[in-house]
């Protein structure tokens, strides 16, 4: 009988490290889960504004090209505040070779996501950066005459 007792008991203490095993590996999933679409949303959000860049860019040199000696073309972004619940800020990072977009939590800066957006520091300058909380944030192209920018601002 007192046999039965800790097989019975053996089995109870097996089914309970089961339970938490798969428990503890479930919420290590929804983590790594919830990381990765905070990781693909700042990154699509990174998409949007490259291609808004990269029309502003165009629709700038265009102007430039037809005669225009002073210039300051205005694209206003619709961005999302939050994403998770999490607040992010997006900034120009540049090489030698090219600049790119850097978006990361404010809470959390580890987690962050780069675009590059294949524009050469040679053609162009490229600065600044947004707050997702910001209220009009903006891209803007800026000739004066001699050289041409663009710039990231709240």
């Amino acid at each position: 009988m007192p046999s039965e007792y800790i097989m019975y008991l053996s089995i109870l203490l097996v089914g309970t490290l089961a339970i938490g095993g798969i428990s503890a590996t479930m919420v290590a999933i929804n983590n790594t889960m919830e990381d990765r679409a905070i990781e693909v949303n700042l990154e699509n959000i990174l998409q949007s504004i490259t291609e808004v860049i990269h029309d502003v860019k165009e629709n700038g040199d265009n102007q430039v090209e037809l005669g225009a000696t002073d210039l300051n073309y205005i694209n206003i972004l619709s961005i999302p505040e939050d994403i998770h619940q999490e607040e992010y800020i997006i900034e120009v990072t540049s090489t030698e070779t090219y600049y790119s977009l850097k978006a990361s939590l404010k809470e959390d800066p580890e987690v962050f996501i780069t675009v590059a957006l294949l524009i050469s520091p040679d053609i162009i300058t490229i600065s600044g950066s947004i707050d997702s909380t910001s209220n009009a944030p903006k891209v803007i192209y800026i000739f004066d005459g001699i050289s041409s920018s663009i710039v990231l601002t709240n």
